[in-house]
């Protein structure tokens, strides 16, 4: 894996051997050859798309983070702080348009597109990012159902973790179960019924209840 910055970086890192990278660059365009690159070398990319408009000052996208009834509830004070930074270079005046042609590139070039925040760099949060990311990358090109493979078997598959990532008998019991349908809808990805980690539910009542206490916290403190 690389991690990388610019799209000159990206090449180097792809000429030189890279089975991946950490990333994708900012900047108003993408070399019309990056994806038949990337694709030649058989790499992956993950784009981090998050944390890229972060960068670029794009605030839309967190704005609806917050304010999310599915997801509010579960962000703790420090996460919505988090979320609300932006990077000290950050400016609306740098583009993430190339990242998005790139996005586009890769997706037809056949790339594996992997699903990634970069948390908890400015701008991100554990988490919530990553239905952040799912958007980001509908909004970039790919379907629903190609961004849920990005945060689900492709990780896995370019990983080499064959005990997971995908629903069947033998594999763990990873499950996150939702209302609605999210190969349709993306945004169904929020609307969290129950999460299994290897077959054990997660309490996530306790989390919202620490949340719930956090914000509290925040409101009474000094």
């Amino acid at each position: 894996m690389v991690q990388i910055g610019s799209q000159w970086q990206a090449k180097d890192a792809i000429e030189a051997g890279a089975d991946g990278l950490a990333h994708l660059f900012i900047g108003a365009s993408c070399d019309r050859n990056f994806g038949a690159l990337v694709a030649a070398h058989r790499a992956f990319v993950i784009p981090t798309l998050a944390v890229l408009h972060s960068i670029c000052g794009t605030t839309a996208s967190r704005s609806e983070l917050i304010s999310d009834p599915y997801l509010r509830p579960f962000l703790r004070r420090d996460n919505v702080a988090n979320l609300k930074e932006t990077f000290p270079w950050g400016s609306r005046l740098v583009s993430c348009a190339g990242a998005g042609e790139a996005i586009k590139q890769l997706k037809a070039a056949r790339v594996p597109i992997l699903a990634g925040t970069d948390a908890p760099n400015p701008g991100t949060t554990y988490g919530a990012s990553l239905h952040e990311e799912l958007v980001l990358l509908v909004e970039a090109g790919l379907t629903p159902t190609e961004a849920l493979i990005a945060a689900t078997s492709a990780p896995a598959l370019a990983f080499h973790v064959s005990d997971r990532g995908r629903i069947v008998r033998g594999l763990r019991a990873d499950l996150v179960l939702v209302n609605g349908n999210p190969t349709e809808d993306i945004l169904a990805t929020r609307n969290i019924v129950t999460v299994y980690k290897a077959g054990i539910e997660d309490d996530r009542d306790a989390y919202r209840g620490m949340a719930k206490i956090s914000s509290a916290s925040r409101r009474l403190g000094p």
